[in-house]
């Protein structure tokens, strides 16, 4: 692993400097996954003003997500790269500790995610690290928000399109809480371009291409608590 993913795990391990007091829910219970491993995809309820948004507008809990790696040095522990403010590596022990919502997903065909595949992902996913979060969910790369970065992880690594890219109308928009957050962006709901590509993290929680990442069974959960 690069030397700048090292350094930015270290130092998420210690702080989470762009996570706001009050954003996020204590750790409820977890489904028991057996092993992640990388290239699953996690997700999670930021809640927060834009989570609510998030939420209402696509029907559904999950309002963010991230793509997990290992790392090389710490001990092979795992990690989640995910766009918030900026992009970022945390540690996936922090992650889950966010929000009372966990979900992990994986390819349904692995041999789509082989070593070549998951290099290129990770190579791909260092240079996006320290970019602002895109607070207007375009599809440049200038910025980035959390669900276009994993649908192009997977899309610059594998060739894979996880989900066919929506457009704004494609959400319910009249939610009050949806317009303020749009007005508040774009100064008017009429300022929304409404045609632009957008994919939300329920999109891809949705794609045919994954499915979830298997349960681990009680009668192994049980020996390795003795």
């Amino acid at each position: 692993m690069k030397t700048r993913i090292v350094k930015a795990l270290i130092l998420s391990l210690f702080f989470m400097t762009t996570c706001h007091a009050g954003w996020w829910s204590k750790t409820a219970h977890h489904p028991n996954y057996s092993e992640l491993r990388e290239g699953d995809i996690v997700f999670q309820d930021t809640g927060g003003r834009q989570g609510r948004a998030v939420e209402k507008a696509t029907g559904s809990s999950y309002t963010h997500c991230g793509v997990v790696f290992k790392s090389t040095k710490a001990n092979g522990a795992l990690y989640v790269l995910e766009a918030m403010q900026p992009v970022k590596v945390t540690s996936l022990a922090d992650w889950k500790k966010r929000s009372k919502v966990f979900h992990a997903r994986r390819l349904k065909d692995s041999s789509k995610l082989n070593a070549t595949a998951l290099k290129k992902a990770l190579a791909w996913g260092e240079k996006q690290i320290g970019k602002d979060y895109d607070l207007k969910f375009r599809w440049d790369d200038k910025t980035l928000y959390c669900s276009e970065l994993v649908w192009k992880i997977y899309e610059k690594s594998t060739g894979l399109k996880l989900c066919k890219p929506k457009s704004f109308q494609s959400y319910y928009l009249s939610d009050p809480v949806v317009r303020s957050v749009i007005k508040q962006r774009y100064g008017s709901v009429d300022n929304l371009p409404m045609k632009e590509p957008v994919v939300a993290p329920s999109d891809l929680a949705a794609s045919p291409l994954l499915k979830e990442v298997p349960l681990r069974s009680k009668k192994k959960a049980g020996k390795r608590g003795r």
